[in-house]
């Protein structure tokens, strides 16, 4: 009677467990698909080897410029919208970011920065192949090629 009882708890637990363990593997599984398909994949920090440039890409549609210059290395905020389906990355300049960045920066002026963030204002096809990014530009067809940098 008592290996009876005892049989029956053991029995009550493993059914608990195994059930458990089905809903956390459930859970897990369902993150990392929502995870795979929501998750930006141009998220991170790209560069240039041909022309020092480094894009610092950001979640929330902001991205920086960073370009080595002569004398300093600067950084330019701009803003991003991409289309996942469409493969379409357009960067967009804000006068306001420009201004301020200006101000923070006492060797460049306001027309500086904007040289820099011209350099890729558009709107760009995007390839990730691996760790490489390709920008090939809407209009005219020509590519620009980043390298991802571990983070």
């Amino acid at each position: 009677m008592l290996m009876e009882q005892n049989e029956k708890g053991r029995d009550t637990i493993w059914s608990v467990v195994m059930a458990v363990t089905t809903v956390l593997i459930l859970l897990i599984g369902i993150f990392f698909l929502t995870k795979l398909f929501t998750a930006n994949p141009l998220e991170g920090t790209w560069s240039d080897t041909e022309n020092g440039m480094v894009l610092h890409i950001k979640s929330d549609g902001v991205m920086e410029i960073t370009q080595a210059l002569e004398a300093e290395t600067v950084t330019v905020p701009v803003e991003y919208s991409m289309d996942r389906n469409t493969k379409r990355f357009a960067v967009h300049i804000k006068d306001e970011e420009l201004e301020k960045a200006a101000e923070e920066t006492k060797d460049l002026t306001e027309q500086d920065l904007r040289d820099i963030a011209d350099v890729m204002e558009g709107t760009y096809e995007y390839s990730v192949d691996e760790q490489v990014l390709t920008l090939t530009e809407m209009e005219y067809g020509s590519q620009k090629t980043f390298v991802r940098e571990e983070d």
